[in-house]
C-alpha cells in the first residue's frame, strides 16, 4: 500500500492552523483518499450527501477499532443505531423543540447581560469565557436543572477529552482524556445523587423518571447526562467566538447584523458554514461499498471532512468568503450533520448564538481586537481559549 501522507498531514502545525489548501487539493485530485489500511477520507460535498446517509453506514464501531476513552459514552445517541438510537433520541428531542428553546434562551440572554457588566471602562473584556462559554453552559445546566458552578474546571476537562479524538492521538492524549472523563463522570454522578434527594422538573429528572419506568438503563442515563452536560457549551461557544472574532476583521458585518434583524438567521448560518466546531467525523461500513470505482470492504472506516465539504467550490462560490445571501444548495452547510445522527442541539445552538449576538450588537456599534486570540486547533476539533476584545458603543 502506497499512501502519501503529505496530502493530509494531520499533525502538521500549518495544517492544523489552516487545513483548507490541503482540502482543496484532495477535492480536486483525490476525492476518495486512503488514509491508512482501514480508513478512507471524503472531502467533496456531493460524496458527503450521497454516502453519509447510505444504509451501509453505521456509527457503531467494529471490533478492530479497539478500546479508547470515548467508548465511555457508547450508550448514548453518539454510539447507537436503529431502535436504540431512536429510543434514546426521543427522550431528549422533546426538550429542544423550537417552542421550548424560546424559553431556554431567556437564560442565555440573562447571562449575557450579566456578563457585559464585566466590560471595563476602556471597553475591554475576555469575551470567550464571559460571552461565549457562560451563556451556553448555564443555559444547558438550567435545562438539565443541575449545578451551574465550577465552569472553568468543566471546560478544562472537556478540552482534555476532545484531544483523544484526533487521528494522531497519542497514548498520553488518551490518558489525559480518561482523566477528563473521570472528572466529568464524577460531577454527573453527584448530580444524579442530588436529584434523587431533591427532585425537580428538568431534563435530568425526566431521564431518571424514564429509568424508573424501565425505559432507560442506569448506564444510559449517566452517559446521556454527561453528553449534554459537557457538550452544552463548547460548540455554541466556538461559533460565537468565531463570529465575534470575524466582526473585528470585517466590522461592516456587525453593522449589517445590527441593522437588519431579518437577515440575522441567514448570517449565522453562513458563519456556521465557515466555522464548523467539528472538522470531521467517522462512520463504518456494514457491507462492501463502491466509491469512485474503489470497493471499500465491510468494516472500513469512512472519515467525512465536514470543514472541507462546507467549502467545496463545486457548491459554494468563493467558498472562503462570507456571503449570507447564498441560496438553494449553497445555503445548505453541513456543520451539524444530516440524517438520523444530525446534531440534537442545533436548534438551541442557533438560538443561543442569535440571542447573544443580538444583545451585543444592539448595545455596541463596533468590536475591536484587544490582543491575539488563544486557540486550540487539532485535526478534529476547534476551540478558542481566550478572546480579548474591545467593545465600542
Amino acid at each position: 500500500m502506497n499512501i502519501n501522507h503529505d496530502l493530509l498531514p494531520w499533525g502538521n502545525s500549518d495544517f492544523r492552523k489552516n487545513p483548507y489548501p490541503w482540502y482543496a487539493r484532495l477535492q480536486k485530485e483525490h476525492p476518495l483518499y486512503r488514509e491508512n489500511d482501514k480508513t478512507w477520507v471524503i472531502t467533496r460535498y456531493s460524496d458527503y450527501m450521497e454516502f453519509v446517509r447510505h444504509p451501509a453506514m453505521t456509527i457503531v464501531e467494529p471490533d478492530w477499532v479497539g478500546t479508547h476513552p470515548w467508548r465511555a459514552i457508547e450508550s448514548t445517541v453518539q454510539g447507537t443505531e436503529g431502535a436504540d438510537h431512536t429510543r434514546l433520541r426521543r427522550h431528549s428531542n422533546k426538550w429542544f423543540t423550537p417552542k421550548l428553546v424560546k424559553e431556554w434562551v431567556k437564560h442565555a440572554a440573562e447571562i449575557t447581560l450579566e456578563s457585559l457588566k464585566h466590560v471595563d471602562a476602556q471597553g475591554h473584556l475576555e469575551a470567550h469565557h464571559h460571552l461565549c462559554v457562560m451563556p451556553s453552559h448555564v443555559t444547558m445546566c438550567r435545562v438539565l436543572q443541575v449545578d451551574e458552578g465550577d465552569v472553568d474546571r468543566v471546560i478544562q476537562n472537556t478540552l482534555k477529552i476532545v484531544g483523544a479524538q484526533s487521528p494522531t492521538a497519542t497514548e498520553a492524549n488518551k490518558a489525559t482524556a480518561r482523566e477528563g472523563f473521570d472528572f466529568l463522570f464524577g460531577k454527573c454522578r453527584a448530580m444524579i445523587a442530588a436529584k434523587r434527594e431533591q427532585p425537580g422538573d428538568g431534563l435530568l429528572d425526566a431521564l431518571l423518571s424514564a429509568q424508573d419506568k424501565g425505559e432507560l438503563s442506569e448506564k444510559e442515563v449517566l452517559e446521556t447526562l454527561l453528553l449534554f452536560y459537557f457538550s452544552g457549551a463548547p460548540n455554541p461557544a466556538f461559533i460565537l467566538a468565531s463570529i465575534l472574532d470575524h466582526f473585528t476583521r470585517e466590522p461592516e458585518l456587525l453593522a449589517l447584523y445590527r441593522e437588519n434583524p431579518e437577515q440575522r438567521s441567514a448570517m449565522i448560518n453562513e458563519f456556521i458554514r465557515l466555522y464548523p466546531p467539528e472538522m470531521s467525523f467517522v462512520r463504518f461500513l456494514t457491507e462492501d461499498v463502491e466509491i469512485h470505482g474503489q470497493l471499500l470492504p465491510r468494516g472500513s472506516c469512512l472519515r467525512f471532512m465536514t470543514a472541507a465539504v462546507n467549502r467545496d467550490p463545486a457548491v459554494f462560490a468563493q467558498p472562503h468568503n462570507f456571503n449570507h445571501l447564498r441560496g438553494g444548495q449553497e445555503s445548505q452547510q453541513v456543520s451539524f450533520g444530516v440524517g438520523a445522527h444530525s446534531c440534537a442541539g442545533q436548534v438551541i445552538t442557533r438560538a443561543e448564538v442569535e440571542t447573544v449576538l443580538s444583545i451585543i450588537t444592539e448595545r455596541y456599534s463596533r468590536i475591536e481586537s484587544a490582543g491575539e486570540p488563544l486557540t486550540l486547533s487539532d485535526d478534529r476539533i476547534r476551540n478558542y481559549l481566550e478572546l480579548p476584545l474591545r467593545f465600542i458603543a
